[in-house]
């Protein structure tokens, strides 16, 4: 038997490839069915197991949900603000740049202002330490001198007194003077009233009339003698010892004024009879003068007072005072002010009759011995 053949046009058998689609998609929606189960149930789990919302809960979730609106709202008001204009956004970096300049400067003031304060208080270290060990040489000096006076020692004296050799005067040292007249002692500080001078002086040294010299090199300054008297007509020179008066004077045909501190011989200063008490005030302004590095004592003693000289000067040799003497006439001490010049306001007399003095000998300084 002859086998028939299949006619060409004859169509392609698909029931297989349909089926199998038909499965697929079976399987797929029964998945889709199990998931959806699935989300069903977690979904409703999930609310079970969700705890219900506190009013205070809800109220704090309103006010975060307010604020985020306020600040929304902010920045679509800023959104719909202009830009600013370009002149003054440079003069805002100008200002920006001056606060920054003045933040610099305050730092520099700032460090400085800590370097002052931590040298104050080094210094202030210093002047505790150097207190305490002047309060400790000052026991010591006492205890010193109450051995002293526990100790009697028996001096002769001498009939001659003998010079020592003797020394200048240190450059720059504060000399101090004691005037020995009558058997009483007065100390005199010429330094604080001349300095004092120096320092009024020097503040209102323009104020005060005056005429200008030119010359070469510095110029020269010439201070009106009548308006200088009156400005330190009522001036206050500083402390004093009972007994002085300190003034300042002029001579007329004199290009330089001095400072005279007068004495009250009868009552001023101290007796011959109270140097034997340890606690008068001429132990106490030597032992003062004794804690002033480069302090000087020159004693101007008159010729009825030399044996209260003596005792004073023994008092000056035992707190180791530098000190000196001379045998002096005038009652009272003035010395001449060489930091400024005044224009005299008159002239020397003139004696047409007087005769040429015979050189005289070189004026000798004051030493130490």
């Amino acid at each position: 038997m002859s086998r028939r053949n299949r006619p060409a046009d004859a169509g392609v058998n698909l029931d297989s490839l349909m089926d199998a689609m038909t499965n697929v998609v079976a399987v797929l929606i029964l998945v889709l069915l199990l998931v959806q189960v699935d989300v069903s149930n977690m979904v409703q789990q999930f609310l079970d197991e969700l705890k219900p919302a506190t009013p205070e809960e809800v109220a704090e979730a309103q006010a975060r949900v307010d604020l985020l609106i306020k600040k929304r709202d902010n920045r679509l008001s800023i959104l719909k603000t202009a830009a600013p204009d370009p002149a003054i956004l440079e003069e805002e970096k100008q200002r920006l740049a001056m606060l920054q300049q003045q933040l610099e400067t305050a730092k520099a003031r700032t460090s400085e202002r800590n370097k002052a304060l931590e040298q104050a208080a080094r210094l202030r270290k210093e002047r505790d330490a150097l207190q305490a060990r002047i309060a400790t040489q000052e026991k010591q000096v006492a205890q010193l001198g109450k051995q002293l006076e526990a100790t009697p020692i028996k001096v002769a004296r001498p009939d001659i007194v003998s010079v020592p050799a003797s020394r200048p005067i240190p450059e720059g040292a504060n000399v101090f003077y004691c005037y020995v007249i009558h058997n009483r002692l007065h100390l005199i500080d010429p330094v604080t009233p001349l300095r004092r001078f120096e320092r009024e002086f020097k503040i209102n040294k323009t104020k005060i009339k005056h005429e200008r010299i030119e010359q070469r090199g510095a110029d020269r300054y010439r201070h009106d003698t009548r308006a200088v008297l009156t400005h330190f007509k009522n001036f206050n020179w500083g402390p004093s010892q009972p007994g002085q008066k300190v003034t300042l004077e002029s001579t007329p045909y004199w290009s330089r004024l001095h400072i005279r501190i007068t004495l009250d011989l009868d009552k001023g200063g101290v007796s011959a009879n109270q140097l034997e008490s340890k606690d008068s005030p001429f132990h106490q302004a030597l032992l003062a003068l004794s804690r002033q590095p480069g302090s000087v004592l020159m004693f101007r003693v008159h010729t009825d007072s030399f044996e209260t000289y003596l005792k004073a000067r023994d008092i000056a040799d035992i707190v180791k005072v530098p000190a000196g003497w001379e045998v002096y006439w005038a009652r009272h001490h003035q010395f001449p002010i060489m930091s400024m010049e005044v224009k005299p306001y008159g002239e020397a007399p003139v004696d047409p009759n007087a005769k040429p003095k015979p050189p005289s000998p070189p004026t000798l300084k004051p030493t130490l011995d």
